[in-house]
């Protein structure tokens, strides 16, 4: 040991082996921001198309392999017939629904299930321009509808989506919308509904 001497040294405290704290304001809009803001575009690679004769084991399947929250389904002629929620494939009406039609879930369509597209309310992209999300959210609550499409009724084309998921994802503060009846006029307008289709 002669050969060798101390070095200086001092006593660390336990903050020395903790990385150095960074606070990061999370990114997250508020009720004020443009709608525009939370509009998705059909040609988003995030919005995810399934057929309407897709079984909805297989809907789940890749509404879970995307990590989507929703998916528009197209018709047999490649047209906008509707949406589904991932949370509407395994609800009470969608039990409901298989009940009436005597078929175990994992037969039932997606189109038993989605909502169609003529019954969710338009919204004109004019109108977009000066709105903010909390006038979106005002609106659903009004229709007491979860999903939003964007684009012109008259000429029956679409743009956009926009939904009380993404609006929550974005402003991290959900849309109130109000339970709606779960009748058994419900399920059969649903099992029944006026096929439109709209073109994208």
């Amino acid at each position: 040991m002669a050969d060798f001497h101390a070095l200086r040294w001092a006593t660390a405290t336990s903050a020395t082996f903790l990385p150095a704290a960074v606070y990061a304001a999370p990114a997250v809009l508020d009720w004020h921001q443009p709608a525009a803001a939370v509009v998705e575009q059909w040609q988003a690679p995030s919005v995810l198309r399934i057929n309407e004769s897709l079984l909805l084991p297989e809907a789940e399947a890749l509404l879970s392999k995307q990590a989507s929250r929703y998916a528009v389904v197209l018709g047999t002629d490649n047209q906008v017939s509707g949406i589904v929620m991932s949370s509407d494939l395994r609800s009470r009406q969608t039990l409901a629904i298989a009940n009436l039609l005597q078929l175990p879930w994992h037969e039932l369509q997606v189109s038993y299930v989605m909502q169609p597209a003529n019954l969710l309310p338009v919204i004109h992209p004019h109108d977009l321009t000066n709105a903010r999300i909390g006038d979106l959210a005002a609106t659903m609550q009004a229709s007491g509808r979860d999903v939003l499409w964007v684009g012109d009724a008259d000429a029956q084309t679409f743009s956009g989506v926009i939904t009380s998921l993404h609006i929550m994802a974005a402003t991290g503060e959900s849309v109130r919308l109000y339970p709606q009846v779960n009748t058994f006029a419900d399920v059969f307008q649903a099992l029944h509904h006026k096929r439109a289709t709209y073109p994208v």
